[in-house]
């Protein structure tokens, strides 16, 4: 009975972690470049029965054995990638195809995303919601007009430029807009490894591998979409299957739980 009892405590266990899982799902429905979790289960080691009495034959008796339950295994982002949604803002960035941004956080830090939606710092960076400034390698950076900043697909990064000490729109230096510097993208040998740290953002960890340079559209990169964002990945159809199938594997385990405690205080009475 206690075995029963344990059991199936791993499986209340488990199933209340799958509804924690597809709960955060649905609440990050209309979150930029969000990808689902997917949660995998894995069954716990047997043990054997210490059965007596065990029937005498020519061979070694198969030893009984008995499964300890259910536990979860791992929780692992989607490969899929959200539909690019048009803005037609300028500083909105979207990746079509693989890779990753790359920010610096403000303690200095890299970390990872694919949520493009910056917005302009008092300094004139690029930068995330939370301060996060998109890394750039641009040239003339002091004389950029960030209003004619351009990102081509390949990562190219065109603006028109002030001249020194001028912030005049009509002595611009080029009439059109000059090359001052390209974006890069990162990859990884697995993308699914990345460490979420929330605001959108991820880091490399063992299982994803350290991050792999690239110029967008090369081979393993996808091209720089501006004026679009990425949507999340979520399948709500599949996401309300699986809140069905947590709720009645929760339900099953508590019931199983109930009738092997009913089971042992009928014992405990027999015995009495």
């Amino acid at each position: 009975m206690l075995k029963s009892l344990a059991n199936s405590y791993t499986g209340l266990r488990a199933h209340r972690q799958l509804l924690d899982v597809t709960a955060h799902n649905l609440a990050n429905v209309n979150t930029i470049a969000f990808r689902e979790r997917q949660v995998s289960f894995r069954e716990l080691p047997y043990r054997d029965l210490a059965e007596r009495r065990l029937p005498v034959t020519g061979q070694s008796p198969l030893v009984p054995r008995s499964g300890r339950g259910v536990e979860l295994s791992g929780i692992v982002p989607s490969c899929g990638k959200g539909a690019l949604t048009f803005t037609g803002q300028g500083l909105d960035l979207a990746i079509e195809g693989e890779g990753y941004l790359r920010v610096v956080r403000p303690d200095g830090s890299y970390a990872f995303t694919r949520a493009g939606n910056f917005s302009l710092n008092a300094e004139g960076n690029m930068v995330t919601s939370k301060g996060a400034r998109l890394d750039l390698s641009l040239d003339h950076f002091d004389n950029i007009d960030p209003s004619t900043l351009e990102i081509r697909p390949g990562g190219e990064i065109y603006a028109c430029l002030f001249q020194a000490g001028s912030m005049e729109r009509e002595n611009h230096l080029s009439a059109e807009p000059v090359r001052v510097g390209e974006l890069r993208l990162y990859n990884f040998t697995n993308p699914q490894g990345l460490s979420a740290i929330g605001e959108n953002l991820l880091l490399p960890s063992a299982a994803s591998g350290p991050p792999m340079e690239g110029r967008a559209g090369e081979e393993g990169f996808g091209e720089i979409r501006q004026g679009f964002l990425e949507g999340a990945g979520v399948d709500l159809s599949q996401q309300m299957v699986m809140l069905i199938r947590g709720q009645r594997a929760l339900q099953a385990s508590a019931r199983t739980a109930s009738a092997a405690d009913d089971l042992w205080a009928l014992t405990l009475n027999v015995q009495a």
